[in-house]
């Protein structure tokens, strides 16, 4: 919180520059989001606990060897898009850190990896070292804190795709083997349904638990994503190709647009999931069971025909849709912004 209050001050004193603001905007609105996850965080944990909760009843776990192959699936898709976001978001911290420290080795002047507001001169070794220092140990602190909050998100998005996969599964086992409604059937049938009908109604829970604990951080996150991706392309653009400072910012860029993407890619993936049970009751076969059943069937239908989205009362909805708009209103305010540097 102490840096990011230190970039604010830094932001208000460039105010009048457009060539220094940009420069301090990407990290001031970075550091500014970190900060609002962090207070929903520790504002929040108990209905983060009870959220965890709900994943952890009878019914959301695994019961056989297929079950558990598509949890693990699922498992596996989040451990891997934790890493990968870690990788590139450790890689761009490493490029502000080393940047300045190869300008010094040649002979440069005293720059610190992050431009912020410094009450005191660094003109003097000792004093720049202390603030280099103190600089690094912010960066990869909050870069493991920016990955551990955003992959919450992922995970439980994740999570509730496999619940709801799961759900589908079952389904079709249950109504596979139900034979003529005349004959003989066991009750297990119905009683498989009338489950299947209440884990569809905790899928509900579960997505309107993340949407309240969730949303309004990530549209927070989309409202500053804007404007922190139209100023890394104009930092971007004026430095020179292929240097350190480039591949570093470029890498930056990268890791920004990947967080993004991962919150619309799972929840535009969660979307079609939920889209899809019609689909896997329709493809069951429904046509014999009882007609008190095939009611309950049709409730599941109904309730999944518009599918389920992320979004705040439908703005900043997560959705593939919403990554491209952000990525199109950030290239136009770059182009605005390159022409008021000119």
């Amino acid at each position: 919180y102490e840096f990011t209050i230190s970039d604010v001050i830094e932001m208000i004193r460039m105010r009048d520059r457009v060539q220094e603001l940009t420069e301090r905007l990407f990290s001031g609105l970075t550091c500014l989001t970190l900060c609002v996850k962090y207070a929903n965080f520790l504002l929040r944990e108990n209905e983060l606990s009870d959220l965890l909760e709900c994943l952890r009843v009878k019914m959301c776990q695994p019961r056989n060897s297929t079950e558990k192959l598509i949890m693990e699936e699922h498992n596996r898709r989040a451990k891997w898009s934790t890493i990968a976001f870690m990788m590139i978001s450790y890689a761009t911290a490493l490029g502000f850190v080393l940047t300045p420290a190869l300008q010094l080795l040649k002979g440069g002047e005293h720059v610190l990896p992050l431009k912020s507001y410094i009450p005191y001169s660094v003109s003097n070794l000792l004093p720049y070292l202390a603030t280099y220092l103190q600089q690094f140990l912010v960066l990869f602190y909050a870069i493991m804190l920016n990955v551990s909050f955003d992959c919450l998100v992922y995970g439980f998005t994740i999570q509730v795709c496999g619940q709801i996969e799961l759900m589908c599964c079952r389904l079709t086992d249950s109504l596979k083997s139900t034979g003529d409604i005349s004959s003989g059937r066991k009750t297990d049938t119905e009683a498989s349904i009338v489950e299947c009908v209440r884990h569809h109604l905790l899928v509900g829970i579960l997505v309107k638990k993340i949407r309240a604990l969730f949303i309004w951080t990530i549209m927070i996150f989309f409202f500053f994503s804007l404007l922190i991706v139209c100023t890394s392309i104009f930092i971007l653009s004026k430095k020179k190709l292929l240097s350190f400072e480039f591949l570093s910012m470029f890498l930056y860029l990268s890791g920004m647009l990947l967080q993004l993407f991962y919150y619309c890619w799972y929840g535009n993936e969660l979307e079609l999931k939920s889209k899809g049970i019609v689909t896997a009751v329709y493809s069951s076969d429904w046509t014999m069971v009882t007609p008190q059943e095939r009611r309950l069937l049709m409730l599941i239908m109904i309730s999944s025909q518009r599918g389920i989205m992320l979004s705040y009362h439908g703005v900043f909805a997560l959705s593939l849709n919403t990554f491209t708009w952000i990525c199109r209103t950030s290239y136009s305010a770059y182009n605005f912004l390159q022409r008021a540097s000119n």
